[in-house]
């Protein structure tokens, strides 16, 4: 059996000599351009990774700087008065020039300032600003009462018609007269048993301070306050069907009189005013206190234009002697003095009052 020799072809490149251009290729220094491009294509190394995601870095930055809308964006942050660029911001900068009488392209295109727009422009412009009820609206109590009166075919109560006010006394003011006096009696004056009506005084705020009962609000009913034409109804009955008992401590810081001022005029109506009166006596045991009255009938009470004292029997009659208050409520009664509340607001203020209480507690 023949063998034949594999004889490599002339021709063939990969046989035998090489072509020109496997020659040119396996120069040196190609062969070493080959080996950078394969080794860059495998791998990189870590700095050169670094450097070159930093020199993108650097490039977006230097673009974002250069971009108008960073710039705009800037100068916002600089200036809060550059306009926005915002959907709200074109809307309040339209405003602002159709405030100050510039054309405003969006909300008005009459070019009308803002301080002559109508209504329909402004509900145009702000379409959600809502609009009050044109009826107070009912609760569901009267919403009830609407139902049961639609039923029986009477009227439909209205909170208007229902419960108008006549004046600032409210719904108070919608009685009769004579019912409102009926109320004022029954609140302010006390059944028929005598009892006075007793005020109070404190040592903590009168006796170290201003003395509080000259103010109205103080000296008279809380009620009497809140508006003049229920002071003024209020007022008489309350001054003319009651008579005044001042305490111990009252009487002592001199606060009566100052309350007989703030009352006015309404002081005329009084009929008896009691005074309580501290007595103190001192004995080599220790000292006993009692209380006693002094009651003074005023010319609303006695019908006869005077003024008359009772001492109680527990005030020694020299010491009301030594104080001379007898002698000078003589000389009020004789004196020219026009308002009997002036003449009450004397006596009761007087240097020979305070005297006399002085002395029993002496």
């Amino acid at each position: 059996m023949t063998r034949h020799r594999n004889v490599p072809d002339e021709r063939s490149p990969s046989h035998g000599a090489a072509s020109p251009k496997d020659t040119e290729m396996s120069s040196p220094h190609h062969e070493a351009e080959r080996a950078d491009e394969n080794g860059m294509a495998t791998s990189e190394s870590p700095s050169d990774s670094y450097a070159q995601k930093e020199f993108e870095l650097r490039n977006l930055l230097r673009e974002a700087l250069n971009d108008t809308e960073l710039e705009r964006g800037v100068r916002r942050a600089i200036d809060p008065r550059h306009p926005t660029l915002s959907r709200t911001g074109i809307l309040l900068a339209e405003w602002r020039r159709a405030g100050t009488g510039r054309p405003a392209t969006k909300l008005q295109p009459m070019h009308t300032p803002m301080k002559d727009m109508t209504d329909a422009e402004l509900n145009q412009a702000f379409p959600s600003i809502g609009k009050p009820p044109s009826k107070p609206l009912l609760s569901k109590w009267e919403e009830h009462q609407v139902r049961r009166a639609r039923d029986r075919g009477q009227s439909t109560p209205t909170k208007q018609g229902q419960h108008r006010a006549s004046s600032e006394m409210g719904l108070f003011g919608t009685l009769p007269g004579e019912l409102r006096n009926y109320v004022y009696r029954l609140a302010f004056v006390p059944p028929a048993d005598g009892q006075p009506v007793l005020i109070e005084g404190s040592d903590l705020i009168c006796g170290r301070s201003k003395c509080i009962h000259r103010s109205s609000p103080i000296a008279a009913p809380g009620i009497a306050s809140s508006c003049r034409q229920i002071r003024q109804e209020l007022m008489p009955i309350y001054t003319a069907e009651n008579s005044f008992k001042f305490d111990a401590v009252m009487v002592r810081n001199r606060c009566p009189a100052s309350w007989i001022r703030a009352i006015s005029t309404y002081a005329a109506f009084i009929p008896k005013v009691t005074l309580e009166v501290q007595i103190l006596t001192r004995t080599p045991t220790g000292t006993t206190s009692i209380m006693s009255d002094i009651v003074l009938e005023c010319p609303a009470g006695r019908g006869d234009g005077r003024f008359e004292l009772t001492f109680g029997a527990e005030i020694p009659e020299e010491k009301v002697e030594i104080s001379g208050l007898e002698d000078y409520v003589e000389s009020i009664n004789d004196g020219h003095a026009r308002w009997s509340a002036s003449k009450l607001g004397y006596i009761l203020g007087s240097d020979e009052l305070a005297e006399l209480v002085y002395r029993c507690r002496k």
